[in-house]
Formats: structure tokens, sequence, C-alpha cells
């Protein structure tokens, strides 16, 4: 049996993984705000509403998510695991920080942020035996603050501890992910275990093309987001990184979440909405990237790479 992986059910041979969406998520939702007021959110509603979104994608072919949610945006692993049940794809969970500079982070140390990871790591995330199958830290607009560069430390000291794979959430306008490679590189960290988030975002080929020469994955992940990048500037980057030989190190996914709180996404007005009203879901891939792949000639080893090798080969690093 080759190397496992762990996913909220159970340790999961890496093999078995099948169609993978890199960087999903599941539920966002502020724990204060849902402790201090009834309305913010329903776990009930939300839960037949998550069911419903993950079941239609995994019908559409996915086999495995990873839930790149970390601990301080609201990661909720009993949510997580009852939607792997409900509808029966894998699911991947995640230990980790954020980027954001929350009040109890000032004056932390990197030692008491690996105490949190190892916890997870080694006895189960929250009151389960549920154990994390990757890391998560993150670096945004802001850019490498002394916090931030804490942050970096923490996880990727803990990734060399425990030899789980890491992955970033990072910004191009400020070309982060490189300065997240530094950090990593400084650690020692493998970089076939790197996954660098967010570069999808971006059509800077030069950008991406420095990063992949350190030998980390990127994530094209934000398929979908047409705001952030329209649909026909990815599928080009896409295309032209491939072109240039990079394909065994890219990621495709979304960055899709069935309910966050960010902003006006409010529980009360998605509650009464079906999870295919808007198109940007994690099915956009299937429904539309793909096709659209084919049609520009792109092969049928080319798509089994990007969403059944690659996400292997980085958990079997």
């Amino acid at each position: 049996m080759g190397r496992m992986v762990n996913t909220v059910n159970g340790p999961l041979p890496a093999e078995e993984l099948g169609v993978t969406l890199m960087h999903e998520h599941v539920l966002q939702a502020n724990w204060s705000m849902r402790m201090s007021y009834p309305h913010w959110f329903n776990y009930d509603e939300f839960m037949e509403y998550a069911s419903e979104d993950v079941k239609r994608t995994r019908e559409i072919g996915v086999r495995t998510l990873v839930e790149q949610t970390p601990v301080c945006l609201g990661r909720d692993i009993h949510a997580i695991r009852e939607v792997a049940d409900r509808t029966g794809i894998q699911i991947i969970a995640c230990t980790g920080f954020f980027y954001t500079e929350n009040q109890w982070l000032f004056g932390r140390s990197e030692e008491s942020l690996m105490e949190c990871m190892r916890k997870d790591i080694n006895e189960g995330i929250q009151d389960t035996d549920i154990r994390p199958g990757l890391i998560k830290c993150a670096t945004d607009v802001a850019g490498v603050t002394p916090i931030n560069r804490v942050l970096l430390n923490a996880h990727a000291r803990m990734a060399k501890e425990s030899g789980l794979p890491i992955a970033t959430h990072s910004y191009y306008g400020n070309r982060s992910g490189l300065q997240q490679m530094d950090v990593f590189e400084q650690h020692g960290l493998n970089p076939e275990k790197i996954l660098i988030g967010h570069c999808g975002d971006t059509n800077d080929l030069g950008y991406l093309e420095e990063l992949l020469s350190r030998g980390c994955y990127i994530g094209l992940d934000r398929f979908g987001d047409d705001e952030k990048n329209p649909l026909k500037n990815r599928v080009d980057t896409l295309m032209k990184l491939c072109e240039r030989g990079w394909i065994s190190q890219l990621m495709i996914s979304h960055d899709y979440v069935s309910f966050v709180d960010l902003g006006s996404f409010e529980w009360k007005n998605k509650r009464g909405t079906d999870p295919d009203d808007a198109v940007y879901n994690s099915r956009y891939i299937h429904r539309y990237v793909l096709p659209m792949l084919r049609e520009l000639g792109f092969e049928e080893k080319g798509i089994q790479q990007l969403l059944v090798e690659n996400p292997k080969n980085y958990f079997l690093a």
C-alpha cells in the first residue's frame, strides 16, 4: 500500500484520491458571530444546502475536495465531516492560520502556534480524531509583516516536523509567493510538497515561471471568479504554461465555498437560493473549463495530469 493521506473519514491511499480539487472550502463563518447572534448562521439549514451543493460536485465526477479553511477563517471540522458523510465525497482538511493580524497574534511566538498545530496533527482537530492532510498558511496585500513572518516560520517548521505538505494563500500583486518560497527554502522544505495558491489571478508569466522554476506547485485555483481574472485569460495562461512544459506543477481548482460570511454574503439571503443559482461553484471547471480546453485541442491525458496525477503526486512527495 502506498502513502496514506488523512481525510476526515480516516487515512486513504493517495492512489485513491481520483479527480481532486486542491483548493476548496465547505464553510467559512466567524465563530464569534455564530455564537453571539442566532440569525448569523443556521447549522442545520446550512447542512442541507452544503450537502446538496457538494453532492452535485460528486455527481459531476469529482472524487476528492481539499478543504483549505484555516483555523481563524472559521474552520468547522464537524461541518466538513458531515458533508463528507452525507455526500460520499472524500474531503481532506487542514491545520494552520490565516494572514489576518488578529489581536491574539500580537507577540505570539512560533512555538505557541506550533503547539496548536501539533495538537491537530498528533491528536485530532477540535474534539475529534480527524487529522489534517496538509498545512495552510497565508500572505496577502500587506506582504510579509513581522507577524506574517512569525506565521510563515511556524508553519514551515511544522511542515518540516510533521512531513505534511504545505499550501498557501498568496497575492500576486506583491509577488508574495516568492517571499513564501524564500521562507520555505530557508527551512529546507521539499518544493514538491509546496503549493503556492491563487496564482491564477495573474497572467504575468514571468512571475509564474519564476515560482515554478523553484520546483513548487502553483494553484490556478479561482476558476469561475471572473472579477479577479476572466475565464479566457485564465485558460490562455494555463495553456501557455502547459506549452512551456510546466503542466506537472499546476493545480486547477475554484477556491469556492458553499457559504462564507465575508462582506455581504449573509446566511438569511443565501439559504433560500439553489446551489446552482450562481455560475461560480465547484462544478465550474467541469462545466466550462474542460470543454473550452478540449475545443482548444487540450488532450485528455493533460486533463488527467491536472486533476488526478498532480494532486496525487503532491501528497506522495
